[in-house]
């Protein structure tokens, strides 16, 4: 009904007013929206900024053409195409709407200043996700920091829980057998993908306590895909 969406904006218009006006900032109206009004993550995203369809497509082709993917200005972003991002994968066994790629995702992110890609995202899409996407999503820099030309620090999940690892490197490999390498988080991650070689990886607890060592041939990244 014409009435009630209408009702609807104006409330969402005055919660977003006044999450404003205390300081707050997107990430916490776009969370409140979530619990709030049950919208998908990248649905909230865009509610938070008090944008229609058609307007936050313009927001996106702008930043598209302002980082260099549309010089053309083709506008390939266009609402109805936003609406089919937002709801996919839907509720149903058989999934609705247009999937969204990483390059998408990564262009959402830009737009709406999210801290990181998979804040747009929800275990609907983890669920519905392919593999290849999820590897790409996983490895992408914060998008704000690769629109600043930055570099970003190690990914959340590479930095947290995991195990400590003493090395005990080949001939071609930095240090010696007297004088183990230890490597920890994305570190071990860059130089485990690097490297084919002969080597013993003892998993350490915090505790220091070591556990029986892993003999094997490490594989190269064309092994991980």
């Amino acid at each position: 009904m014409p009435g009630a969406k209408a009702s609807l904006r104006a409330e969402q218009a005055e919660l977003r007013d006044r999450m404003r006006a205390l300081g707050l900032g997107y990430e916490q109206i776009a969370a409140e929206f979530t619990r709030r009004y049950r919208l998908r993550p990248r649905a909230a995203w865009r509610q938070a900024y008090g944008w229609s369809l058609n307007q936050a497509a313009d927001q996106i082709n702008a930043t598209a053409a302002k980082i260099g993917l549309d010089r053309d200005g083709r506008a390939a972003m266009s609402g109805p195409h936003l609406s089919e991002y937002e709801q996919w994968p839907g509720h149903g066994p058989q999934p609705t709407g247009r999937k969204p790629t990483p390059h998408v995702l990564a262009l959402l992110a830009l737009t709406y200043g999210t801290p990181a890609v998979h804040d747009l995202l929800d275990m609907a899409d983890y669920d519905r996700l392919s593999p290849t996407d999820l590897l790409i999503l996983d490895k992408r820099r914060d998008p704000r920091q690769a629109a600043a030309g930055t570099s970003a620090g190690p990914l959340a999940s590479e930095t947290t829980a995991k195990p400590r690892v003493t090395l005990v490197p080949g001939n071609d490999a930095p240090g010696s057998a007297q004088d183990p390498v230890r490597l920890t988080g994305w570190t071990w991650s860059r130089w485990f993908q690097r490297r084919r070689r002969q080597a013993v990886v003892c998993w350490l607890p915090l505790w220091e306590s070591p556990l029986p060592a892993v003999w094997g041939r490490t594989p190269g990244p064309e092994a991980m895909l």
